[in-house]
């Protein structure tokens, strides 16, 4: 077994936390005059109190401290450039606004002292000479690899506009509680905290050897030597992983700090193109078009063949396409997906009548004499005016990061190439991280802005949470088992509350996949765990063979509807469905027929029997099976349930919204799903389920998705409404607290005011869930087995909100990799709660998740609820992977009126564990 041991710089002793910023904490907790954070028309809870209960522990975190200098001001200018710099897409061209801002830098002694965003905004430390706020400058563009602009080169208007002083001591005494902040809100602090972001990314973004992968606080080093061993990882299909860091500067109470972490992402190799596409699809030939031509659409390539005065000269170029085939619109007649010989156009330098091809022409034109004219050519151009240039001419820019979804395969490669033990996270963060990014009191970028940033981590308090016991039974009776590390053993113990399988039998898509023993290992395995289990009918199950390989999807979808079908019609509630392999499509569409079309309840295994799997993994299946047939798996000991939970009397709820992965369908709708606990056990959580606007992060109509949790609640509690609701709402960025506020919230009420006599409706507490952060806590000693800190880790000092009630909390132990705590914050609180109480409510609740013996990183009813809008992502599989199979010939787009699916399930499952 590896050893672990805690993260120990070099040459740098253990500091305690800063006792100073732990007094500013309590003088703002005491101080009851000191309101939350302002969101214009509303304010965030304060902070009643920090928590006091567990064992303490001092962790580092990757945060480092930034000072400024006394008096320190920074400037704010807008950027205006006309005429827009476009794509042909009618979005901002990036890459090209970047440059242009490059350009107009390097020639305006003016501005050669700015901090920019190469966007919208410049930052300096002095300010500008301007006239009536305003200086208008002209550029002209012209690319990196020319000498200067040329006759045809567009000159473009620059306007800068002054939009505003930031005197920083105006931060610092908004961080500190003292007076002088002048009544800050979140878009004012934003503005700050925009600027030093600017700042502190200038040295990066300077070096021509960093790429930012898309992404304004994520940076790659990009090696030219990527078979170097070390120096990049093969993800397969033409990709590699790259290693960067991530910095963002952020505010706790009495300080300014710059998180810094780890980065992983997929590139592009800077190869020759033919090379990548033969990486991507070795038998081109066969391919048809299908997936080739999306994964190199919009790449950059650069071509030398072009010769000036006797010198090749470098031209960058985008990639649109393959040809077409004939369009009439454009007056073209290009073969489907042509090469150079069969490619043919009119070239009247060259040729008087008639068309020469691609192939003769770069061999008279440029003396090219290619070696593998048979390949497709590649379109430069556009669609009206195309240019088409053999691949094998033609060399991929360094810094391309992949933005599509990676599959399966490269999926788990860079899972294997991203984890790393939390020690060497952490020393890759202050020895490689942080001089990459320039984070040090020296580095005149910053020291030039008032601003120092120290490259050590500093140190916070935490605390470990007692572990609750968990609740089952045991001969029938109830018994409480202790987890260890946060997990624990279900053997010999069984569900707090078994199901009863009956009417159901095997669906297996396998020849041979399973017979009477494993049958009969299956029924053992429920009863062992507390179900009651029928002979499934038939008794041997149902068998259909599906076809393997690309192009059958259609035939299998036919076969999987059939079956699904004939259960429904012969009355089946269950299927126990074994499929030939691990395949998005065919469980998509057993999901789909099973539970939208025919209300049967469906548990998919992979082709392996249970005797091979063994019996960890019959118990698995077991658990979701209990929880499918409204089964409780288990429960926390009264003792274990703080004050708000233990009448029974609070409905706990999860929220999620998930959106369009790339290859999604133009306009295919975002998943917004809301999942409730049904009575005072919290082991049930049936569902409601939407498909709204694309990209809307708030939920719609979410009064009566709401209301129908309402409705089941009161169904199963002798007509009786909660008189408490806490909510855990996943997927919130900071930005949309307000909005959340001013548009769920009230339509939350809404749906209580409807249904509660009076309209006395409940006490309302309202937290968002964050997994999506960059905070990483490494212990300063005992370690748990993974190197990360213990289970039940919180912290809610030291980098925490400096106005407002947040937390964060790692409730499980991380199997492999560097441990992510989940962020908490709080939005509303109307129950009372105080931090301990809350804090032990969302730890203990983490190991009522269901479907495993462990405790969770994730409040499960959150993580419900993620689960259960993954759930309508399958129902609209074929949507949402639309561009894995379409050409560029068109640009399909979501048609509502067709949808396959819009909303909820079959009425047999729409109030059970159906997306378990």
């Amino acid at each position: 077994m590896e050893l672990t041991f805690p993260f120990s710089p070099k040459d740098e002793a253990l500091q305690q936390p800063d006792q100073e910023i732990e007094r500013k904490e309590n003088a703002q907790i005491s101080d009851i005059s000191l309101s939350g954070l302002s969101l214009g028309d509303f304010s965030l809870p304060s902070r009643s109190s920090y928590g006091t209960r567990g064992r303490p522990i001092v962790l580092r975190t990757n945060y480092l401290k930034m000072t400024t200098k006394p008096g320190a001001e920074l400037y704010r200018y807008n950027v205006e450039i006309q005429p827009a710099i476009k794509n042909p897409s009618g979005g901002p061209n990036r890459r090209k606004i970047r440059r242009l801002i490059e350009l107009l830098i390097a020639s305006n002694d003016q501005l050669r002292n700015v901090a920019t965003d190469y966007g919208k905004f410049i930052i300096t430390a002095t300010k500008l000479p301007l006239t009536n706020n305003t200086i208008s400058l002209t550029q002209k563009f012209y690319e990196v690899e020319d000498s200067g602009p040329g006759p045809k080169s567009t000159a473009y208007k620059v306007k800068i506009t002054a939009d505003g002083r930031l005197e920083i001591q105006q931060l610092l005494n908004y961080l500190d509680g003292a007076a002088g902040s002048g009544g800050m809100t979140l878009e004012d602090k934003g503005k700050f905290l925009q600027a030093l972001n600017i700042i502190t990314t200038r040295t990066a973004n300077e070096n021509p050897h960093i790429y930012g992968g898309g992404n304004r606080n994520k940076f790659y080093t990009y090696p030219m030597d990527l078979d170097r061993p070390g120096a990049s990882f093969k993800l397969g299909g033409g990709l590699v992983a790259l290693k960067g860091f991530y910095t963002s500067v952020r505010t706790s109470t009495g300080r300014i700090l710059v998180n810094i972490n780890v980065a992983n992402a997929a590139f592009y190799p800077a190869i020759n193109l033919l090379g990548l596409m033969r990486l991507h699809t070795p038998d081109m030939a066969n391919d048809g078009r299908s997936g080739l031509e999306g994964f190199i659409s919009k790449l950059k390539v650069s071509h030398t063949y072009i010769k000036e005065n006797g010198k090749n000269i470098k031209r960058v170029k985008t990639v649109q396409g393959f040809s077409r085939g004939p369009n009439p619109k454009y007056k073209h007649d290009f073969p489907l997906r042509g090469n150079a010989r069969n490619i043919l156009f009119e070239c009247t330098e060259l040729q008087a009548t008639g068309k020469i091809s691609v192939e003769k022409f770069f061999a008279q034109k440029w003396n090219v004499r290619l070696a593998r004219p048979e390949e497709p050519c590649i379109n430069l151009g556009s669609r009206e005016t195309p240019v088409f240039v053999p691949p094998e001419l033609l060399t991929v820019e360094p810094g391309q990061q992949f933005g599509k979804k990676l599959d399966e395969g490269q999926t788990r490669s860079m899972i294997n190439f991203a984890v790393r033990r939390p020690h060497a996270n952490a020393r890759r963060i202050i020895e490689q991280g942080a001089p990459m990014m320039g984070l040090s009191p020296t580095n005149q970028n910053l020291v030039n802005f008032g601003v120092k940033v120290f490259p050590q981590m500093i140190t916070v308090r935490g605390r470990i949470l007692p572990t609750p016991s968990i609740l089952y039974k045991q001969a029938n009776r109830s018994k409480d088992l202790t987890p260890n590390f946060g997990a624990w053993n279900l053997a010999e113990h069984m569900f707090s509350v078994g199901g009863h399988l009956q009417d159901w039998t095997f669906l297996k898509f396998i020849d041979n996949a399973i017979g009477p023993r494993e049958i009969e290992g299956f029924r053992s395995m429920l009863s062992q765990c507390g179900m009651k289990c029928n002979a499934p009918t038939p008794p041997s199950g149902v068998t259909a063979a599906l076809n393997r390989g690309r192009g059958f999807e259609e035939h299998n979808d036919q076969i999987i509807e059939k079956n699904i079908r004939t259960a429904a019609e012969k009355k089946l509630k269950f299927l126990l469905v074994i499929l030939p392999s691990k395949d998005a499509f065919i469980y998509s569409r057993v999901k789909f027929w099973a539970e939208v079309h025919y209300g049967i309840q469906t548990v998919c295994s992979v082709d392996m029997s249970f005797a091979e799997k063994g019996k960890d993994y019959a118990a698995n299946v077991a658990h979701k099976v209990n929880l499918k047939l409204g089964g409780v798996n288990q429960m926390l000991p009264s003792d274990k349930l703080v004050n708000v939970l233990k009448d029974g009397k609070t409905m706990l709820v999860g929220m999620d919204v998930t959106h369009p992965s790339p290859g999604s369908l133009e306009d295919s709708p975002s998943i917004a799903g809301i999942v409730a606990s049904s009575d005072g056990r919290y082991g049930h959580w049936p569902a409601s389920m939407r498909a709204q606007e694309s990209r809307k992060e708030m939920i719609d109509k979410l009064d009566e998705m709401f209301g129908e949790r309402l409705d089941f609640w009161r169904s199963r509690n002798q007509n009786a409404l909660p008189t408490r609701i806490v909510i855990y709402r996943d997927g919130i960025s900071e930005g949309q607290y307000h909005t959340l506020l001013v548009d769920e919230l009230p339509q939350i009420r809404e749906a209580c005011m409807k249904r509660y006599p009076g309209g006395r409706g409940p006490k309302i507490s309202l937290i968002v869930c964050g997994k999506r952060h960059h905070t990483r806590f490494y212990p300063t000693s005992n370690p748990d087995r993974s190197g990360n800190p213990p289970n039940g880790t919180v912290v809610d000092r030291g980098i925490t909100m400096e106005k407002g009630w947040d937390f964060y909390l790692q409730a499980h132990s991380a199997i492999q990799g560097t441990a992510r705590p989940t962020h908490y914050v709080v939005l509303l609180e109307e129950n009372g709660l105080r931090a301990d109480d809350l804090e032990a409510l969302t730890h203990n609740l983490c190991y009522l998740y269901g479907r495993a013996t462990k405790a969770v990183s994730l409040c499960p009813p959150a993580y419900y609820a993620d689960l259960l809008c993954e759930r309508g992502r399958m129902y609209l599989y074929r949507e949402f992977n639309a561009r894995d199979n379409q050409t560029q010939t068109t640009e399909p787009k979501f048609d509502w009126n067709r949808a396959p699916w819009l909303r909820d399930v079959h009425k047999n499952v729409e109030n059970t564990m159906f997306y378990i």
